[in-house]
């Protein structure tokens, strides 16, 4: 008895063979599969060399990494600040002063690399950071509501884009017809 799990590829099985020890087994072909011939998601093929040999997830992970840092960064100059917290407000100048030049100073494009030069310069205040984005990450960021946008905007986005291409097409062939309309 087989298991296909791709038309090209099968693999032994045999009642006695217990189900953990076969899911290792498919796990194990299937890593050999996604790093010789490319990625599968969701049933589409992402050849491996589109983001650097990673996974579309994994390269959306280092992005929200750095979108965590970022958040982080801003609710921690909020918190300095005092935002929100009326008289009980907590204002540190040395602290908040020191995240808005690195802000201002070093773009954040890759939220660990901005991370290693401010524990050069404030260890605590990225430690915070560090601290403030895992918590982010973990506990506050509503992950089903970026599937769901994701979802409405891929929509919206093509409507528009077809709408847009429909609309220059009829542009395009209406003066072509002017053009070529004997003598008027």
């Amino acid at each position: 008895m087989t298991i296909a799990l791709y038309p090209c590829m099968s693999l032994p099985c045999c009642a006695s063979v217990s189900a953990r020890k076969t899911s290792q087994g498919v796990r194990r072909v299937l890593r050999h599969r996604r790093h010789a011939f490319g990625i599968r998601a969701a049933g589409m093929l992402v050849p491996s060399d589109s983001f650097g040999g990673r996974s579309p997830e994994k390269k959306a992970a280092d992005l929200l990494r750095t979108l965590f840092t970022f958040c982080a960064a801003r609710i921690v100059l909020a918190q300095l600040e005092g935002s929100g917290r009326g008289s009980l407000a907590s204002y540190n100048a040395e602290a908040y002063d020191a995240l808005t030049t690195m802000l201002q100073d070093e773009p954040m494009r890759d939220g660990d690399a901005w991370l290693e030069k401010l524990l050069t310069r404030n260890e605590m205040l990225a430690l915070r950071i560090m601290e403030v984005r895992a918590a982010y990450c973990k506990d506050d960021f509503e992950w089903h509501m970026v599937q769901s946008l994701a979802n409405k905007d891929m929509g919206g986005a093509n409507v528009a884009l077809l709408r847009s291409n429909a609309e220059n097409s009829f542009k395009r062939s209406s003066s072509m017809q002017q053009r070529d309309a004997p003598g008027q």
